[in-house]
């Protein structure tokens, strides 16, 4: 052609949907989700949807039948290598239900593995994730103690009081608060020999965090909703598990391996499945009924396409938006950013006006932001800020802020 079309410049994909978005305003108005607490969204590409919707994904069972299931087993597989990857741990499950019952579930790992009784938890752990754990210890012969925080993150002096009788502590990062915690710290300060430290933690953020393996975590787990899963109004979500090796046969749920066949082929089975309904109940580790198959595919096929350049770029995106925007807010007058700690992509603001007001009112104008659960001053707002987020809709969400003082 011998002229120009005006096209402009190539855009990406996610470009090209927001393009599409802003044009389609006109019908309908839009919302920003500037929400988090263990749920974000994150872009996910187009393909995952393709992919895992396929049929034999979609409508298949659990891979009972390990030769007529090579397709199933295989991205379990995978998706079990990349967990490991993340994680720096030796093993990896197929999944669990969600991150909240895969910190309850590490607990009673530890437990079956020290057979100590104390669980020491920080008070920077995500509530829901508290409530499921004690959920789970109900009737057991297990105590669960909380060591505070202090300047929104664990206070590891704490830890000077535990000597003994100590099966293991449970450390988030990023935490509720959205802040970094220190795990290799917290694995130094314990005096008990024998406790094993969880360490929970959103997979995209291990993308540029040091991995829980090289920081001396005993145990990983978290919840994997930020790697490939749609928010889905709270769920389904998808529990991630990786533990050292010595504790392999102590992991709950399926461990798919990788064998040769009498041809010589490769070839996938179940290789542990330590669960009640396999083997002998008292010999049981768990009576999780089944694993987030589904899920785990979508995270396998994001993880495939991000791959080791991809996360890191957009996890240094996050961080960057997030970091214009807590700019921005502490800048307000009645807005102020209570901890000085560094954070990733989430941060806690405190408002002198009542924190349900102002989420009610930015729900009004097309923001979701979020208070901060168990906060009862009604004071302190959380703001997550994702890839997906604009400038302008920072900007947006300032000015929106700054309307309501």
């Amino acid at each position: 052609m011998d002229y120009d079309l005006g096209l402009g410049d190539p855009l990406s994909e996610m470009e090209i949907e927001k393009e599409l978005q802003e044009l389609s305003i006109s019908n309908e108005p839009e919302s920003y989700c500037f929400a988090g607490g263990g749920v974000y969204d994150h872009y996910i590409p187009k393909v995952v949807d393709f992919i895992s919707g396929r049929s034999e994904f979609y409508t298949a069972y659990t891979p009972y039948q390990a030769e007529v299931s090579q397709g199933t087993l295989q991205y379990l597989y995978e998706f079990q290598t990349m967990i490991c990857e993340l994680s720096g741990m030796d093993i990896a499950n197929a999944s669990l239900y969600d991150g909240a019952s895969a910190v309850a579930e590490a607990c009673l790992l530890a437990h079956s593995v020290s057979r100590s009784n104390i669980i020491l938890y920080s008070g920077s752990l995500h509530p829901n994730y508290i409530h499921v754990v004690r959920s789970y210890l109900t009737g057991q012969d297990m105590k669960l103690v909380e060591i505070p925080e202090i300047d929104g993150m664990t206070d590891l002096n704490c830890l000077n009081s535990y000597t003994d009788n100590i099966a293991a502590l449970i450390i988030q990062s990023p935490n509720r608060n959205g802040l970094i915690e220190n795990w290799m710290a917290s694995k130094k300060k314990m005096l008990d020999p024998n406790a094993l430290l969880i360490a929970v933690s959103d997979p995209f953020a291990l993308s540029v965090l040091k991995s829980p393996g090289e920081c001396g975590a005993d145990i990983y787990v978290g919840e994997g909703q930020t790697i490939g899963n749609q928010m889905n109004y709270g769920g389904p979500l998808l529990g991630l598990m990786a533990v050292k090796e010595k504790y392999k046969r102590r992991i709950p749920g399926r461990i798919i391996g990788k064998t040769i066949d009498k041809n010589n082929r490769d070839g996938f089975v179940l290789t542990l499945q330590t669960r009640e309904q396999h083997i002998r109940r008292e010999k049981a580790t768990s009576n999780i009924c089944t694993n987030q198959g589904l899920l785990a595919l979508r995270a396998t096929i994001y993880l495939s396409l991000m791959g080791a350049q991809g996360m890191p770029y957009f996890a240094k995106i996050c961080y960057q938006k997030a970091r214009f925007a807590a700019k921005g807010v502490s800048e307000l007058e009645n807005y102020t950013l209570p901890y000085s700690n560094e954070f990733l992509m989430e941060f806690v603001v405190k408002t002198t006006h009542s924190a349900n007001d102002v989420v009610d009112y930015c729900a009004a104008k097309g923001i979701t932001i979020m208070t901060v659960q168990s906060d009862r001053s009604n004071s302190l707002l959380l703001i997550a800020v994702t890839e997906k987020r604009t400038i302008d809709e920072i900007n947006y969400l300032i000015k929106c802020l700054k309307e309501f003082s």
